[in-house]
């Protein structure tokens, strides 16, 4: 369970912050996330100014602390504590009704503005200082029209078995025009002795539905999404699900775009596609993204449920899933972290996403993010 914390801008002025700090710093058994008001860098001297502060216009020292946005990260810094992001929450002093809310929404989140804002939200998280326990892992895989890539799942599976014996594996095949089902119903007699593993067939359309059919009912406190085509190195995926075991705050996203990749790996027009929409997600999310549809993430149980309880998981807007986890993680001021996986060509099969129609409907999801 994250432990959450929240200092105002009338605290941040007028208390002890090493005070505040060690107050908070008391608190070390569990994962936090600490989130901070405060007067922004341009409007702070003016603050000053119009309460009588200033040193030129009273004799006795000022009653309000001098603070910037860099003072309070270093000071969390020194106390463990990362920077999740940091986003505008009011732009001015002065009434801004007359502007369009969602022209308001789009402006808080360019970053020339909020450098300027008068009000900020800053959010430091830090994990626990004693050793995690060890998380129950759920890995679901989704399969549609995969039935050409079975050695690939097999050698998947073999490598799960090995490193992560007690993970609990779940295949949801969906809407497939093969034997994909059959491939899977096959597998799971073949490795139910030896891994903990179940076949489903999802109950609606598109790969989101088929990552929730996955996630219903299974035990682990931490959930990863594999895509059953393989083209993402098995061994760099499991190794990015060991790393993410204990760390609460954070959402992996694992990123095909930092290592060379093989030459028909990824259609140059979808490459920049891509590299075009991780540049979109980091400008809306306030995080820096790397690589935004690769489908291999791994996340918590407990933020997985908040965004079913928002309804956000739950929309049909996002049909893969992708952008709803990485909005809704830094929404819940998750921490994203990338990770580096290597990307080869598809071994069988044709990819499951129509480059142009699907790529309108993620720019939907962006713009509506963008002014929400």
């Amino acid at each position: 369970m994250i432990f959450k914390t929240s200092l105002d801008s009338r605290s941040i002025a007028t208390k002890d912050l090493s005070a505040l700090f060690e107050e908070i710093d008391l608190i070390n058994d569990k994962p936090q996330v600490l989130a901070i008001s405060t007067i922004g860098n341009a409007w702070e001297p003016l603050r000053r100014w119009s309460k009588a502060e200033s040193r030129i216009l009273r004799n006795a020292p000022s009653s309000l602390n001098r603070v910037t946005v860099a003072d309070l990260l270093s000071l969390g810094e020194l106390y463990r504590f990362l920077p999740i992001r940091w986003q505008a929450t009011k732009l001015t002093p002065f009434p801004t009704g007359w502007i369009p809310l969602g022209l308001r929404r789009m402006m808080r989140k360019c970053p020339l503005v909020r450098q300027l804002a008068k009000e900020i939200r800053i959010v430091l998280y830090r994990e626990a200082w004693l050793a995690p326990q060890t998380s129950q892992i759920t890995i679901v895989i989704p399969a549609r029209n995969e039935a050409g890539n079975e050695p690939l799942l097999r050698e998947a599976l073999t490598q799960i078995q090995q490193r992560l014996p007690t993970a609990e594996v779940v295949l949801v095949e969906g809407n497939s025009t093969d034997n994909t089902y059959d491939m899977l119903k096959a597998i799971e007699t073949d490795y139910s002795d030896h891994l903990d593993l179940r076949v489903k067939r999802q109950d609606g359309k598109g790969k989101k539905n088929a990552v929730v059919c996955g996630f219903k009912d299974c035990r682990g406190d931490l959930l990863a999404i594999v895509d059953c085509d393989f083209t993402v190195d098995i061994n760099d995926s499991i190794s990015a699900i060991i790393l993410a075991a204990g760390k609460e705050c954070c959402m992996i996203n694992c990123a095909r775009t930092i290592y060379p990749m093989e030459r028909d790996a990824m259609r140059w027009s979808n490459y920049i596609g891509n590299r075009l929409f991780a540049l979109l997600v980091s400008y809306i999310s306030g995080q820096d993204v790397s690589d935004a549809l690769c489908g291999t993430k791994i996340f918590t149980r407990e933020l997985y449920e908040l965004l079913l309880i928002d309804g956000s998981w739950l929309s049909p807007r996002d049909p893969f899933g992708d952008f709803t986890l990485i909005f809704g993680a830094s929404s819940q001021d998750y921490r994203i972290l990338n990770y580096p996986v290597r990307y080869y060509a598809r071994r069988s099969g044709a990819p499951n996403i129509s480059r142009w129609t699907d790529g309108l409907k993620l720019l939907k999801v962006c713009w509506r993010q963008l002014i929400s």
